[in-house]
């Protein structure tokens, strides 16, 4: 078999589909003509519309060899831009398959669709001079002002649309870090201008934004667990290594420089918040930056008194003391307990308890803060409901509410403490009794709670409110109605009758001393003045 020798190359065919190359929008159309610009040496381009007919003139260094417009894949940019910007050299192509007029110097070409896949076409004499190049097609619309200037911002040029100049600013301020080995500078900023708003995807996205010259791009990293309200902004330089994949250029290859930058950008990050007073990083992060060997202040003590926050306000919370430091609060943790209302009654003995001296004051600590000093609390060891006998007993919504003569709930902690206080309110669970066993969930609550407690926060035990039902006050409304049943047959049996004929008197002010109902249906009034009222059923005077 005879020795083989291959080689790339490019076939023509790729000519035939040059205008799906590029994503075919008006924006991708004004990145590539705005870089040719700038790659050219222009200080300032003037974009024009008249219909949707566009022209785009810089004063650049112009166009020497016109061959190389159509030579796709050869840019014809000198070393530094090649070396540092790593150009496709197909950016005219963006416009194809349109008919574009080029004239740079004396020289003018139009290429029309044929000429975009090979057909050869004839460089002719301007009628009139242009320095730099002029560009000159029809679109699909004009291009308006804020699409330009969203690409013009940070590009480094001069642009004006139809006269009016586009907003200049760096991308990155003087406070910048540079990495000249990467070829790039980073900054980490606690807020973004509108500008630097327009590149963002999400508002809780907060990725990197890339500068690549006037072309921004967003990098899917990001150096720690959370976001913490900071941007992240990297501007390349001319000798950068970092690449744009081609030929839209709207994410980064994944190379060496590449690696090189997500390293750099998490030491500024920390650095960041190394120059902050204070932050709120979690305890992974504190530690990574001491890996890195940036020393970090622990992080502001991050905690809620209380175990229960519900997004209502429905359940009884837990008040500290005005005095109270995080050191005498106290962690409860659910895996280590069996029952699972432990937690529940340890803040309901923070929220309802009365104490002689140091009040129990449960805390949240949420779990990515746990290894700082500040963190390592005393735990609840055990809890402990003690209800007095039973007087009466009701099922609302999900489960039951027990009246009890009283009601106590005690818990021990890991520094040897116990807290102990009467309460109005606990929480427990209850098999129950016969062939199908299942278990209840069982609302303690002592006589006191009617005038100590909302509603909303026995509500809050016993199912709370449904956000698939009715709105939140027709479910209050059913749930109070239940709920006074309930305190009424603790009073007696007639208690709700009695409450029903007193609402009825309201129409008769104070004017009265006494009502007589007979079973047939007369009412005889008494007045304060002495006089009677006799009302007969059929009675309507």
């Amino acid at each position: 078999m005879n020795a083989q020798t291959i080689c790339a190359k490019v076939s023509p065919r790729l000519l035939t589909k040059a205008d799906r190359l590029f994503t075919g929008t008006i924006e991708g159309r004004i990145i590539e003509l705005l870089q040719n610009a700038r790659r050219a040496g222009a200080t300032e381009v003037r974009i024009t519309n008249k219909n949707n007919h566009i022209t785009v003139q810089d004063n650049g260094s112009g166009i020497k060899d016109f061959q190389k417009l159509l030579d796709l894949g050869s840019s014809g940019w000198n070393e530094r831009i090649e070396s540092g910007e790593d150009p496709a050299g197909v950016g005219l192509f963006s416009l194809a398959p349109r008919q574009v007029i080029v004239t740079s110097g004396n020289s003018r070409v139009i290429i029309t669709e044929d000429g975009w896949t090979g057909t050869p076409i004839t460089v002719a004499n301007s009628d009139s001079h242009v320095s730099g190049t002029m560009i000159e097609f029809t679109d699909e619309k004009p291009w308006d002002f804020e699409t330009i200037e969203r690409h013009a911002v940070f590009a480094g040029i001069r642009v004006t649309v139809d006269g009016k100049y586009c907003h200049q600013m760096p991308f990155c301020s003087k406070d910048a870090a540079l990495y000249e080995d990467i070829g790039c500078r980073i900054e980490v900023v606690s807020e973004l201008s509108k500008y630097h708003k327009h590149w963002s995807s999400g508002y809780y996205s907060n990725k990197p934004l890339v500068d690549f010259h006037g072309q921004i791009v967003e990098l899917d990293y990001w150096p720690g667990n959370n976001r913490h309200g900071v941007y992240i902004l990297v501007e390349l330089t001319q000798s950068t290594q970092i690449r744009l994949m081609l030929p839209a250029r709207t994410c980064l290859v994944e190379n060496k420089a590449l690696k090189k930058l997500k390293d750099a950008i998490e030491i500024e990050y920390y650095s960041y918040f190394q120059r902050q007073k204070e932050h709120d990083l979690c305890y992974s992060e504190y530690f990574r930056a001491r890996e890195l060997g940036i020393a970090l202040p622990e992080a502001r003590q991050k905690y809620m008194a209380g175990l229960i926050h519900d997004g209502y306000d429905m359940a009884s919370q837990v008040i500290p003391p005005k005095d109270f430091r995080l050191p005498q609060g106290y962690l409860c943790f659910e895996k280590d307990f069996d029952d699972e209302y432990a937690m529940t009654n340890a803040h309901l003995l923070g929220a309802l308890g009365t104490f002689k001296e140091n009040p129990f004051v449960p805390v949240v600590i949420e779990s990515s803060y746990i290894g700082y000093s500040w963190a390592n609390l005393p735990k609840v060891t055990k809890v402990e409901v003690k209800p007095g006998k039973k007087v009466l007993s009701h099922s609302i919504q999900s489960g039951d509410i027990v009246c009890v003569e009283s009601l106590a709930i005690t818990i021990q902690t890991s520094d040897g403490k116990t807290f102990s206080s009467d309460v109005t309110m606990a929480i427990a669970s209850e098999k129950t009794k016969g062939k199908h066993c299942w278990t209840n969930d069982i609302v303690y609550v002592t006589r006191e709670a009617k005038d100590q407690l909302d509603n909303v926060n026995i509500w809050y035990h016993l199912g709370g409110y449904n956000e698939d039902g009715d709105s939140f006050e027709t479910q209050e409304y059913y749930f109070e109605k239940d709920l006074n049943e309930f305190w009424n047959e603790l009073v007696g049996p007639h208690e709700s009758l009695r409450q029903k004929l007193v609402s009825e008197t309201w129409g008769l002010g104070d004017k009265w001393t006494k009502l007589v109902l007979t079973k047939e249906g007369s009412l005889e009034i008494f007045f304060k003045n002495g006089k009677r009222k006799y009302i007969r059923p059929a009675d309507n005077s």
